[in-house]
């Protein structure tokens, strides 16, 4: 940011005397240099910054106070929509005009006032022209606590209907890393970078019925799969996805941070772009590629400034960012690229005057669906209506905009399980969701709100088993989340189960079968090729693991045995 010094040291004599004018200051005689070290000093003394605030238009104060906030430099083009351009005037009309006497607007005023001043600059991935406010100048202001004006958005009244989604994301993004452990989800093709994508999350793939807590709507479920991507939660192996070390990690991790990791994941992602997503528009150029992750943060930076906790009109809103932010999608200010058209009329939207068609159309789409479905905003709907007009900021929602807040108070004492002699099992949702995790190795979802249902039988127990899972480990998890609360008679029908599990086996094998005793001899005579083969049921005949199968026939092709292979 530019000094103070070199700021005026730019200005010519008449800009200064108007700016000392402005400051109520002498403007000290002698070299130039001296004249304009002279006036910054007098400006950086003590009271006199605070003096001149306190003088300004209330339109001026706003302007100030919102360059303030974003640090003390903004691109111009950006506050010349909110409160008009900068004349640029020649010398000989300055002097003939003096517009600091009657400046055209207000940003006219804070710039015959000194507080302000042109350069070229980069902001965020903008270049070019800039408003700043000189370094010693922001420091100061900051310190003052200069306040913008209130967000002005309308409230109104509680919606006939409203739609909230708490943390259903996380809560649906447990069940789709169960299904993903059950080796229910196919990993797609890798795409940008080696990622790799599910094949589809649909319902008609995968069935979640009641389990689902949020909507099965096509857009929230692949912003799950992306985010599940993204946050490295899944992997792929041998065609399907399966849950990561990172995914038990996040599982454990507490509420808030889970909630807060999952918000970060959607908003800082480059390669997630709501725009494209919009059935109302159509790019011309396909390949063109905005920036998603400043248009997010440049409108919940917005939103962030809008009273928390009460019903809001979402009309009032997309109007309030069209005057605070009308830039938040396209920061460089040009409204004619790239070319949009309208999907239905074929129309050219382009030029400003198509901002509510763009703009406005994505600011609704952002808070009406993915910012809902992270259950930052809840959204409400008028008698009749299928789109929201309204909307409120929930609790866990301030936290999230609010970078630095103290999240929503969390559950210290860990959550209680209890088992009735009936094999169900009934678990508190918050604080959770990695027990839960657990306990879906060997107990069948029921049902849940505040509380998770779950049911112990048999058929679980067996399936759990042939996962790998011993009753005794169950036993002790369950002794662990109910603390030691576990019916003697759910126990010993633990232990029942358990004793039936393993006596006889069923086993998906290869076998291998030899023509003649001489071959199989010559077969298991070479130690690499003995070291694939398994149980021998016969002189001829032999048992294959499944995998070794490649690794065996390359080695007997090596020793001049070509396999028949019928798998």
């Amino acid at each position: 940011m530019k000094d103070l010094y070199r700021c005026l040291d730019e200005y010519s004599p008449q800009l200064l005397q108007a700016i000392s004018e402005a400051w109520q200051i002498t403007l000290p005689k002698g070299p130039p240099k001296e004249t304009v070290k002279g006036l910054a000093a007098a400006m950086l003394a003590p009271e006199a910054l605070e003096s001149l605030v306190a003088r300004l238009t209330p339109q001026a104060h706003e302007a100030l106070a919102g360059m303030v906030r974003a640090g003390g430099v903004l691109p111009a083009h950006r506050l010349f929509r909110a409160y008009g351009t900068l004349r640029r005037l020649g010398p000989v009309r300055i002097v003939r005009e003096k517009p600091w006497l009657q400046p055209a607007n207000a940003l006219e005023e804070l710039l015959y006032k000194g507080l302000i001043y042109r350069a070229y600059d980069t902001v965020e991935d903008y270049y070019g022209e800039v408003l700043l406010i000189p370094q010693q100048l922001q420091e100061r202001l900051s310190a003052l606590g200069l306040r913008m004006a209130a967000l002005e958005v309308q409230e109104v009244d509680p919606p006939a209907r409203a739609r909230a989604d708490g943390q259903a994301l996380t809560e649906d993004m447990l069940a789709i890393l169960v299904c993903a452990r059950q080796g229910q989800v196919a990993a797609g093709p890798a795409g940008p970078a080696g990622e790799h994508t599910p094949a589809s999350l649909s319902l008609a793939s995968l069935d979640l019925g009641p389990r689902l807590q949020g909507e099965s709507h096509a857009e929230r479920l692949a912003l799950i799969e992306r985010v599940l991507v993204r946050m490295r939660l899944v992997q792929p192996v041998e065609g399907l996805l399966r849950p990561t070390v990172r995914a038990r990690e996040w599982l454990r991790a507490a509420d808030w941070p889970r909630l807060q990791s999952v918000y970060l994941a959607w908003r800082d992602d480059s390669r997630w772009d709501e725009l494209r997503h919009l059935s109302s528009l159509h790019l011309d150029d396909p390949t063109w590629q905005g920036n998603p992750i400043l248009a997010r943060r440049a409108l919940l930076g917005v939103l962030g400034q809008a009273r928390p906790g009460i019903w809001l009109s979402l009309d009032s809103f997309v109007g309030a960012l069209k005057r605070q932010r009308p830039d938040y999608l396209r920061p460089d200010g040009d409204y004619d690229h790239p070319s949009v058209r309208d999907a239905q009329t074929g129309e050219q939207l382009s030029g400003f005057e198509s901002w509510d068609k763009i703009e406005g159309v994505l600011a609704r789409y952002l808070i009406a669906w993915p910012l809902r479905w992270l259950g930052i905003v809840d959204i409400g709907y008028g008698e009749g209506d299928e789109r929201p007009s309204a909307f409120r900021i929930t609790e866990q929602g301030l936290a999230l905009l609010s970078e630095g807040a103290e999240p929503p108070a969390a559950q210290s004492a860990q959550p209680v399980a209890t088992i009735a002699e009936d094999f169900t099992i009934t678990l508190p949702i918050a604080g959770s969701l990695y027990e839960r995790y657990q306990l879906e190795r060997f107990a069948q979802w029921q049902s849940q709100d505040t509380r998770a249902v779950y049911r112990i039988s048999a058929e679980s127990i067996w399936k759990s088993q042939n996962a790998g899972v011993k009753v005794e480990q169950i036993l002790r998890f369950l002794r662990r989340i109910s603390q030691d609360q576990v019916a003697p008679t759910v126990a010993r029908a633990l232990q029942e189960w358990g004793h039936r599990f393993g006596k006889v086996i069923i086993r998906k094998t290869v076998l291998l079968q030899a023509v003649d005793r001489p071959t199989m001899q010559r077969i298991s005579s070479e130690p690499t090729i003995r070291a694939l083969l398994g149980e021998m049921l016969s002189p001829t005949t032999c048992l294959v693991g499944e995998k070794n199968v490649e690794a065996l026939s390359k080695q007997l092709k090596a020793l001049g045995i070509w396999p028949h292979v019928i798998l």
